[in-house]
């Protein structure tokens, strides 16, 4: 049976919208967004699920560019060197309320802006019980995956962790759902996704195929993140940077943007400097 050439076409205009709505590193190599030696600090009301039960509780997400030691995978010290290459760092940081207890957690990614791939993530967590630390570091197509933990079994261990073709991780989707090629209205594509690290216990990382999903309104884009572990629904800015408005995450927990600020958070050290820099309409970014 021979398809009408419209419909041909329309099937045709839709393959090409859904293989074009992939990730850009447009917002990454930005220099004028990025290079004014500020970060983006990102503060949200939340509730984070833990033990199945939502917590009140403020989360923060800092953006920043910073030089990275190549070798070190560190920040260097001192002047500028010849051989750092810029990177972005995210962190997000926790403080979940847990009845009697409270868990603190920090996760760190670094993507290099030179060609967007993730070379190294991190994290510390303390929940009262035990302090638990994970590294993971990129090796090319591998990522040197290290772990010390508080739990029996799994004390402490090096391993290998494969990273696939269109292969991700959970804990960047913050990022990267902000970095999806928005010059269609409408897009659909898919990743290999593997899930969260964002907890006490050592991971075991499988990829598993995730449909990403996007569609622009008026003021926003819509991101759908169906993976096998539920679905996650991300709200931008539309326009750039693409802000991360809200986030309600398969487990139960949401985000709510709060306030938004560019600043040198790490000159704001003293008493009282939270609130002089809540109160700057100098630091706001527009709403």
């Amino acid at each position: 049976m021979v398809r009408p050439l419209c419909v041909t076409c329309s099937a045709l205009f839709l393959f090409a919208t859904i293989a074009l709505a992939q990730f850009t590193p447009a917002l990454l190599q930005n220099n004028s967004y990025w290079s004014d030696g500020k970060a983006e600090f990102n503060i949200y009301g939340a509730q984070i699920s833990r033990y199945g039960v939502p917590r009140a509780c403020e989360v923060l997400h800092i953006l920043v560019r910073e030089p990275f030691d190549p070798k070190q995978l560190v920040k260097p010290e001192g002047p500028p060197r010849s051989d750092a290459i810029p990177v972005l760092k995210l962190n997000q940081i926790l403080h979940v309320p847990t009845g009697l207890y409270v868990y603190q957690q920090m996760h760190s990614n670094f993507w290099r802006v030179d060609n967007a791939q993730l070379v190294k993530f991190s994290l510390t967590s303390n929940d009262s019980c035990g302090n638990t630390f994970k590294e993971a570091r990129r090796n090319g197509e591998q990522f040197n995956y290290e772990y010390r933990t508080y739990w029996d079994g799994m004390a402490d261990g090096k391993e290998n962790v494969t990273l696939p073709a269109k292969g991700c991780f959970y804990d960047e989707l913050p990022w990267l759902v902000r970095t999806i090629d928005f010059s269609k209205p409408a897009g659909e594509f898919e990743v290999q996704l593997a899930g969260t690290t964002i907890g006490s216990k050592k991971d075991t990382f499988v990829f598993q195929p995730a449909k990403i999903s996007f569609k622009s309104t008026e003021r926003t884009i819509d991101v759908v993140v169906r993976h096998g572990g539920g679905t996650d629904k991300f709200v931008l800015d539309r326009d750039g940077p693409h802000l991360l408005r809200e986030w309600a995450a398969a487990d139960g927990s949401h985000l709510k943007m709060k306030r938004n600020l560019k600043v040198d958070y790490w000159n704001y050290n003293k008493p009282g400097d939270r609130e002089r820099a809540l109160n700057n309409p100098m630091l706001r970014q527009p709403d």
